[in-house]
């Protein structure tokens, strides 16, 4: 088993996530630098045994939990230079879950790369607290402050969303982060994510509103000549 391995930086930045441990990654890379060397039989738990620290009997409750995580599995093969059936592991399912893994990764990287491209410059969460001190008529606490960045950072609200909030709010005569927040929260629930969507949903809102208000009306005015039928029909059969 003399030779180098060509240890996969993948290998070692995900075998915890993929489910091993540091003892099952060593037997892992003694089973490739066994498979590179040539060796068309996998080894036996005795030869394994010889080159780490581990007794035969655990490698084999290793390999077995290998196995079974389907990082490893036993191929049956027949080689035509022995002429002989073949026993040997493959690592197809090893390389089916790094390559799901290194997806994740590279997917996660390009969320935080979005997420930095993202952040608020300097002078745009300037122009956001002054226009909120404006509102208040005074300066804003450092929690305030905290809050307004967490609006853009965390929640993703833009900061034209997050200052139309403070301009319903101020309309309402409102001045408080708490209700800005629940303006917030709501157009999220809304799927509200710009200026011209609020627009729209008040519209909307506007229009259901008043439908609904002559849909009230249309039936007070009904109710009313029922109760007059009623009344004069009552008014013929009690004279």
């Amino acid at each position: 088993m003399d030779g180098t391995v060509n240890v996969p930086f993948l290998l070692l930045k995900s075998y915890k996530k993929i489910g091993m441990n540091e003892t099952e990654l060593v037997l892992l890379l003694h089973l490739w630098s066994w498979h590179q060397s040539g060796n068309q039989e996998y080894p036996t738990p005795q030869e394994l045994s010889s080159v780490m620290t581990v007794e035969s009997s655990q490698i084999q409750t290793l390999l077995a939990g290998m196995v079974e995580k389907k990082i490893i599995s036993i191929e049956h093969l027949y080689d035509p230079a022995q002429k002989k059936w073949i026993d040997r592991f493959s690592f197809a399912g090893l390389f089916d879950k790094l390559m799901e893994n290194w997806a994740l990764m590279k997917a996660q990287q390009l969320e935080n790369e979005a997420r930095k491209g993202e952040q608020l410059s300097p002078e745009v969460a300037q122009e956001l607290f002054r226009a909120f001190e404006e509102e208040f008529g005074r300066l804003l606490s450092p929690f305030e402050s905290n809050q307004i960045l967490e609006w853009c950072h965390e929640d993703r609200y833009s900061p034209e969303l997050v200052i139309e909030a403070l301009r319903k709010a101020s309309l309402r005569g409102i001045k408080n982060l708490k209700y800005i927040d629940s303006i917030l929260k709501d157009w999220q629930r809304n799927n509200i994510r710009t200026v011209k969507q609020v627009e729209e949903y008040e519209k909307h809102f506007q229009t259901r509103q008043q439908l609904k208000k002559k849909e009230t009306k249309t039936y007070q005015i009904k109710s009313d000549e029922i109760k007059r039928k009623i009344e004069k029909y009552k008014d013929v059969y009690m004279s």
